[in-house]
């Protein structure tokens, strides 16, 4: 029987440095594979379950691991940028991907021929490439889309006209404050359902946490008694600050609890334990920093509770807020049918935040006040996935989840020409950011990889094949990810091209 030590090789020269090429190039072709409206799917084998189709970035390069610990970790090094724009922006892994693997080949050439270090090619990077990049992105940001712009988010999202015109109906109701759930059913085809909600942009404090694993996420729910709302105004960080709260939870025979609030360290290890032990389904989110308060407050009023601040020995369940359901992931949290959701008080409140608007000078205290006047009076959406079987259900559900998250972010942070063009047209002689461009549209047409000269802006519209304007024809992307994939991208190679020694297991393949 074999096992595990700690044993180290030390990996240097041509075998580090063509380990990560190859785990480039093989991690490229996988990006590519899905890439763009008019690209395929991969498909990916499961272990127990049906083989899953997908059309999703973030799901066909989060599978990736291989035997060879350089490719292995250069690969995992890779996902980690992906995964950071997936989890700030929504979307963008797949760009993401294949602009770190085009600027590490790029970076490599250029270190040969301009006879610089690896570190000052970092720097390069960092200082002086990235900011300008990010700075010209910022020249072609449109912040109020109209309504066919934000069709256009959703399709290209989508990659599948009929599943964008069925997002964009869903948000041009519940707009950028209102939540989204993405659920299955038995029948076949797509349906929605708008009800009243309220909802955070932020998700799970911890992975642990979730009820369901494989899908990274938690629905609680509870018929009879609704499920228990706690909101805690004070950072805690010790186990004992919790223990009593979940007793007396227990006590009332509730066996799911959520905790919003600010709640780290060994407090949130013993509530790990505590799902862990099946003791109680317990989820945690922690509301945004820069309005964690107001978000208490919002969370207070719409469950019927209490922001509570005082000793969490005395906590009494006068302060507990109720919802008959909530949903949360690792991006976002909707609470459904809170218990003060009819009460006159959200009424009240929305009518003074009114008038502090009417006497607010334009600002960030109107934006504020604005955003918190949309986040009560918003909705929250219900779209029912169904299919023929698992692997279509699946294959439907990752599309939809990308054009609401293309939705959302377009919404917030506005949109820029898509397609590739807006990359093309900052590219600043680096030959990389024009890699999309040549991808989205001349591969399929044409069959060559050999661009039509086009004005700023402008572009190939895929499904006719001719120049428009891509603003005017509704092909764009949501600013926030098109600059997410530049900074990650460009933050990660700028460490891996200074690898110049890699520490292996000496014993990967273990015997148990």
């Amino acid at each position: 029987m074999g096992k595990p030590t700690y044993n180290r090789k030390i990996i240097t020269g041509k075998n580090l440095s063509s380990g990560i090429q190859k785990a480039v190039d093989d991690i490229l072709q996988i990006a590519l594979s899905a890439y763009g409206v008019q690209s395929g799917n991969v498909m990916i084998e499961n272990r127990a379950d049906p083989p899953t189709i997908s059309h999703d970035g973030v799901t066909n390069i989060g599978v990736v691991e291989v035997s060879d610990p350089i490719q292995d970790m250069t690969i995992a090094t890779i996902k980690q940028a992906a995964e950071r724009t997936n989890k700030t922006a929504g979307d963008g892994t797949t760009l993401t991907t294949i602009l770190s693997c085009e600027l590490y080949k790029w970076a490599v050439a250029q270190m040969e021929s301009e006879k610089i270090s690896p570190l000052q090619m970092s720097k390069k990077i960092q200082q002086e490439i990235m900011p300008a990049i990010l700075e010209c992105i910022d020249k072609f940001v449109k912040k109020n889309i109209t309504d066919d712009e934000l069709r256009g988010a959703c399709i290209v999202s989508a990659g599948d006209e009929g599943l964008g015109e069925l997002v964009y109906d869903v948000m041009s109701q519940v707009g950028a404050y209102g939540g989204v759930n993405i659920i299955y059913t038995g029948n076949i085809g797509t349906s929605t359902e708008i009800t009243n909600g309220l909802y955070i942009p932020k998700g799970m404090t911890s992975e642990k946490l979730f009820n369901n694993k494989s899908e990274k996420r938690t629905n609680l729910s509870d018929s009879q008694s609704g499920v228990p709302v706690v909101i805690l105004s004070n950072t805690i960080t010790k186990k004992d600050e919790l223990a009593d709260i979940c007793d007396r939870i227990r006590t009332l025979n509730y066996n799911q609890l959520l905790f919003v609030g600010d709640i780290n360290g060994d407090a949130l290890n013993y509530l790990e334990l505590v799902s862990g032990r099946n003791l109680l389904d317990v989820a945690v989110v922690r509301p945004p920093a820069d309005s964690f308060q107001t978000f208490l407050e919002d969370v207070a009023l719409y469950t019927g509770g209490k922001v509570y601040s005082g000793i969490t020995s005395e906590w009494t369940v006068e302060s507990l807020g109720r919802a008959e359901s909530v949903n949360i992931t690792s991006r976002e949290t909707t609470i459904i049918g809170g218990a003060g959701e009819n009460l006159p008080e959200i009424e009240l409140v929305v009518k003074d935040l009114k008038e502090k608007v009417k006497e607010s000078a334009p600002g960030a205290e109107r934006i504020s006040i604005e955003a918190r006047i949309a986040r009560l009076t918003a909705k929250v959406a219900n779209i029912y996935v169904g299919g023929t079987g698992a692997v279509e259900r699946g294959e439907i559900k990752l599309r939809v989840e990308d054009a609401v998250c293309a939705a959302k972010s377009a919404l917030v942070s506005g949109v820029v020409p898509g397609g590739g063009v807006c990359l093309r047209d900052v590219s600043l002689c680096l030959g990389v950011l024009e890699v999309p461009y040549l991808l989205a549209p001349f591969n399929y047409l044409t069959g060559s990889s050999t661009p039509v000269e086009c004005k700023a802006g402008v572009g190939i519209d895929i499904k006719t094949g001719e120049e428009c304007d891509m603003f005017k024809a509704n092909i764009v992307d949501p600013a926030i990810v098109i600059k997410e994939a530049i900074r990650n991208s460009h933050s990660i190679v700028s460490k891996l091209i200074t690898t110049n020694l890699a520490l292996v297991f000496e014993d990967r393949t273990w015997n148990f």
